[in-house]
């Protein structure tokens, strides 16, 4: 993406503010609000997914990206820190057991960065919405 890492930093951070909002933009309202955890925990795992995605393709290392990851999970969800932090000492955990929130964010803002149109965009971002209508319909 960039070659110095401030640049990296920035441009992680705002490419993942604008996917993660178009993609809870999509969800129903309330969405942070919910007192589900297996929503919960997909909302934070599929926004944890894409900023580390974002960030190894910017060619940043997990301090960054977990640095990142708990900047935009705070901002999007107005979670407090150590709210955050107890996501942030799970996720690592989550992601190597393939939990799919993490894999589908992941996949879905390369999707989003990639996109040539709107149309592809909104679809990329609609993978949260799949999710949550999965976890509604078990």
């Amino acid at each position: 993406m960039y070659d110095q890492p401030e640049k990296s930093l920035e441009s992680v951070t705002k490419l993942s503010l604008q996917f993660l909002a178009e993609a809870i933009g999509q969800c129903p309202a309330g969405l942070e609000k919910s007192a589900n955890q297996d929503v919960v925990f997909a909302v934070v795992g599929f926004q944890y997914g894409a900023v580390q995605s974002a960030a190894y393709v910017a060619g940043l290392g997990a301090d960054d990206w977990n640095s990142i990851a708990g900047e935009v999970i705070a901002r999007i969800n107005g979670f407090e820190q150590e709210v955050v932090a107890q996501f942030l000492s799970v996720m690592p955990m989550l992601a190597r057991k393939e939990y799919p929130p993490i894999t589908i964010g992941g996949q879905a803002i390369i999707r989003f960065y990639n996109a040539a149109t709107d149309e592809e965009k909104l679809t990329a971002a609609g993978a949260l919405r799949e999710i949550l209508r999965q976890i509604d319909e078990a």
